[in-house]
């Protein structure tokens, strides 16, 4: 069986999705997955974990006890908690460099999992290897599509304003996500007082909640962008390209020689005009989509779950 840990309070944003598609991935290829969460007792009890998965709490002197251990997410909350693990043998996973300063600051981590190339870079020893996704069922009669959405969080580093900046174009892009109300409070209302939402979000407990909304639109849009990141997929990405929807993505997002490839499978703006054009856009759609297709085949269990043992048990 394998042990994954989540040392994290978070229940929404890619690391619960990463975290999701992991444990779906594993179990299809016949594996064993038991969810902890380090408290402060040892409990029996399963408990919703959100998209119909559960976790156990498990104390961190029974935590030191398990076997194959895999730390999917820590927060610099539970540090002392994965350096502790770490320390005894446990494997874990880098979503970005930003977690090397924050959570595993200081931390000795020999042969984390990086998730994107770009990280690879930055970490040395790292081993690669691409999200796990598994990919929802297509619907019979696929609906008309229309228009463009964003499914990100709510937040600075998702850039929403540029969103708002290309809606008061006309780009009438529809926003959804968890928000973070003080990122609303101090960098949306004071400038978008037409800011009307509250929590514009999707239900958290459906693990196709995302790819629902996705499916009648034709872009997907996503701001993403943090100092000293960039490059590579993110969850929303696949999440586009599964439900047919072209990812619509910022510039300075590209790497060279990376898995995102501009007008071959995104869209890449550097602004809101340039956004508002990209998703009037009534042209090449459909090569994007085909490609975006292609490019899930390297996330699906069958490719990634192999990688996965191997580095876990190596």
């Amino acid at each position: 069986m394998i042990n994954l840990l989540y040392l994290s309070g978070n229940t929404t944003g890619g690391w619960v999705t990463f975290t999701y598609h992991l444990v779906r991935s594993l179990e299809l290829m016949g594996e064993t997955v038991q969810i902890w969460k380090v408290g402060n007792n040892t409990e029996a009890k399963q408990r919703p974990f959100g998209y119909g998965l559960t976790y156990r709490n498990i104390s961190a002197s029974d935590a030191m006890e398990l076997a194959d251990v895999l730390i999917a997410a820590v927060a610099k909350q539970q540090a002392g908690v994965a350096e502790a693990l770490i320390g005894n043998g446990a494997k874990v996973v880098l979503h970005d460099p930003t977690e090397l300063k924050a959570g595993l600051a200081g931390v000795a981590v020999e042969r984390p999992w990086v998730i994107r190339k770009a990280v690879a870079a930055q970490v040395p020893n790292s081993v690669f290897i691409r999200h796990p996704y598994v990919r929802h069922p297509q619907p019979a009669k696929p609906p008309k599509k229309q228009g463009a959405i964003s499914i990100s969080r709510i937040d600075f580093d998702k850039h929403t304003e540029l969103i708002l900046d290309a809606n008061r174009l006309g780009a009438d892009v529809e926003i959804r996500g968890f928000e973070n109300r003080l990122y609303t409070k101090f960098k949306i209302l004071p400038s978008y007082p037409e800011w009307t939402q509250s929590i514009a979000h999707y239900d958290r407990h459906d693990p196709a909640a995302a790819f629902k909304l996705l499916l009648p639109r034709k872009f997907m849009v996503d701001m993403s962008l943090i100092k000293g990141d960039g490059g590579g997929t993110q969850y929303t990405f696949l999440e586009a390209w599964d439900a047919g929807a072209v990812p619509v993505i910022q510039i300075d997002w590209l790497r060279r020689n990376d898995d995102m490839k501009l007008e071959v499978n995104c869209i890449a703006v550097g602004g809101a005009g340039s956004l508002t054009a990209a998703v009037r856009r009534k042209t090449g759609i459909a090569p994007l989509v085909e490609a975006g297709y292609k490019q899930l085949r390297k996330h699906a269990p069958k490719v990634i779950v192999p990688q996965v043992l191997e580095w876990l048990h190596g």
